[in-house]
């Protein structure tokens, strides 16, 4: 590389995902390439069984003076960079999360159980912990001392560079360390977990726990960067967002996180817009992503799984799928319809994907179409085109290692790889980042993916918080600082990841829809169903039996669940918050669902399945005091209480 050519530096990926886990010295590192989600040989905890964290990695390149990518910059160009990064969790000194301020719903169009209402109030979000008032509410702000790193395999034993001294009324939180790695690339651990109350409060609900904190966080992430010939040059920063554990590594949602930026850059810069979209880039991830979700929701695997009439890893299906023909327009057109329009003007219950919307409420007459989710818009034209024949047909994907791609392929693929595997909604309200950030006000105007910078932000928007509070320009999304991103999230996370089931509307069956099974499973495929599929002696019935979707377990069985798949306990809330705190508690004895080899009949099986492994909980059914087994409902009242306050 000409660094004579450089004229400025940039940090990628533009937004880095850390992921929390209970094990306080090994970590993996998230995904960096495209397709290729993290791999770790200890099935993602450590030899104790504790759950690795997830390490966000950054990395510096030099552009030249068009905004080429020259390659990237590290201690082996004789290049020296100085990290410097700031978060904060926010969560208790923020609004409650009601709804996603930015739909019909929150402005008042349809009230709380989702009926039309023209003339509606606007949703007001009110303050959590509103006992504490004026100054005393910066007590509520967990702000860690922002840390600064140099230097290759720095910090190694994690004992430095530590977010420990940030504060919530007067308890310290630990939210996270820096490390580098032999190049002197940025490594970035999250929290461990640790959530609890600073005032001795009970949980109540899965989103707005008062008197309540947990270790997620977010914030900048800055370089100072001297090149080989002299040169001082501070990088375009990025952002890094600490998110609850990956609980089905590679399964991707059915919109990803980055498929949602991606609609927003596409609305910033038109020109990302393809004019015709290419199969295997474009339209065959979103067909993939219906199948992959198989592996955690057991009604997805009847209707898009192996064996199913729209299992689209099927060859047969992808190939004529991928074939412009004009016989197979009605083929297209069929899948096509079969998605749901994301205009949202009419309700469609019964489309693609089978999933919850922002606006759900449990009332079988609601008339608000955002009950149910659908894909970005982008997605969708997309698949409109593809269904007329308007598309191209690349080469099916192939894995690219890090030391054949291109730098431009690098720094793209970095930022993709990191929000591949995260959830692009629905946003009720969501796994590591909710609505704002599908709002183009949060993001620079030149430079997509990149959120903008915000000094000295605004904290305080009176006693409650309105969507045109919200949205306005100068309000809460226009900029952002530390904590700024994931201070909008449920508090704590093990709240809302405990109340994210199956099965809350009776009439849309028994698993179907969901909310978001690709990091918070539904029905997993069990270690011991697995050992029955590999068993050599094992009858071809017994096997057939062992891998139906029918055979899958509750995931959320021994905290929300019983082994037989019911609801523990009775009708009250009561019941349901135990198993909620028993998560809180927990979280860590629960199973990660894994990608792994399967050796049986390959005519029979696929070649690969993703099983629940790690597990340390024990499938027993609780029992109530006077040690009889607790009686199970298929659908206690708390089921039916409105989601904008109780899931």
């Amino acid at each position: 590389m000409d660094f004579s050519k450089i004229k400025k530096v940039a940090i990628y990926p533009a937004i880095g995902i850390a992921r929390i886990g209970n094990s306080p010295d090994e970590y993996c590192i998230g995904p960096t390439i495209p397709g290729q989600p993290p791999a770790d040989p200890d099935d993602f905890r450590d030899s104790k069984g504790r759950i690795k964290r997830q390490g966000a990695k950054f990395f510096v390149y030099g552009l030249d003076e068009n905004g080429d990518i020259l390659g990237e910059i590290n201690h082996s160009h004789g290049a020296e960079v100085a990290w410097r990064v700031e978060i904060a969790n926010k969560k208790a000194a923020w609004y409650n999360f009601d709804l996603a301020l930015d739909i019909p719903a929150a402005a008042g169009a349809y009230d709380m159980d989702g009926n039309a209402t023209p003339d509606g109030l606007p949703v007001l979000s009110q303050r959590r912990n509103q006992e504490y008032r004026g100054a005393d509410r910066k007590k509520l702000m967990i702000e860690p001392t922002p840390q600064r790193i140099a230097g290759v395999n720095g910090n190694q034993q994690g004992d430095q560079y530590r977010f420990d001294d940030g504060e919530i009324n007067g308890k310290k939180v630990y939210l996270g360390e820096l490390r580098t790695d032999e190049l002197g690339r940025l490594i970035f651990l999250g929290g461990l977990g640790k959530s609890d109350t600073f005032n001795d409060k009970p949980l109540t609900t899965f989103a707005n726990n008062q008197g309540w904190y947990d270790d997620t966080s977010d914030g900048p992430v800055e370089a100072t960067v001297t090149l080989p010939d002299g040169r001082v040059l501070e990088a375009e920063g990025a952002w890094v967002i600490t998110a609850p554990p990956n609980f089905a590594v590679g399964v991707q949602a059915f919109s990803t996180g980055y498929d949602l930026l991606l609609n927003v850059a596409a609305r910033i810069q038109p020109s990302l817009k393809k004019p015709k979209p290419a199969f295997y880039k474009d339209i065959y991830p979103i067909l993939k992503h219906l199948t992959i979700n198989q592996w955690v929701n057991a009604g997805v695997a009847r209707e898009f799984g192996w064996g199913s009439a729209y299992d689209f890893d099927n060859k047969a299906l992808i190939e004529r799928a991928a074939d412009s023909f004009k016989a197979n327009r009605l083929f297209r057109q069929v899948i096509f319809e079969s998605f749901r329009n994301p205009d949202y003007k009419t309700m469609e219950a019964l489309a693609w994907p089978p999933l919850y919307g922002d606006a759900v409420t449990f009332n079988v007459k609601s008339t608000d179409p955002r009950n149910w989710f659908a894909v970005t818009e982008l997605q969708y034209v997309y698949l409109e085109q593809w269904a007329k024949g308007n598309f191209t047909v690349d080469d099916p994907p192939v894995p690219k290692t890090w030391d054949i791609m291109s730098p431009e392929e690098q720094t793209n693929g970095l930022t993709e790889a990191a929000l591949e595997e995260t959830l692009g909604g629905p946003f009720h309200p969501g796994c590591e980042f909710t609505w704002p950030m599908r709002n183009a006000i949060v993001y620079r105007d030149d430079t997509p993916f990149r959120i903008k910078r915000r000094q000295n932000a605004q904290e305080d928007f009176g006693i409650a918080i309105s969507p045109e509070i919200a949205l306005a320009k100068g309000g809460p999304l226009d900029g952002s600082s530390p904590g700024d991103i994931t201070k909008w999230m449920a508090v704590p996370w093990q709240s809302d990841t405990s109340s994210c089931l199956s099965a809350y509307r009776a009439f849309s069956g028994e698993y179907l829809p969901t909310f978001w099974p690709a990091r918070v499973p539904n029905d997993v495929l069990t270690r011991e169903d697995y050992e029955t599929l590999v068993d050599p002696h094992a009858s071809e019935e017994k096997k057939v039996a062992a891998f139906s979707p029918a055979s899958r377990k509750k995931w959320l069985r021994g905290y929300i669940y019983n082994d037989k798949g019911q609801v523990i306990g009775g009708s009250s809330i009561a019941d349901r918050i135990k198993g909620v705190e028993k998560f809180t508690r927990e979280w860590h004895e629960i199973g990660i669902v894994v990608q792994t080899d399967l050796d049986a009949d390959p005519g029979l099986f696929p070649k690969q399945v993703w099983v629940e492994t790690g597990r340390r909980l024990q499938d027993i059914i609780p029992k109530t005091s006077s040690g009889e087994p607790e009686t199970c409902s298929d659908r206690p009242a708390w089921m039916e209480a409105n989601p904008r306050t109780l899931r």
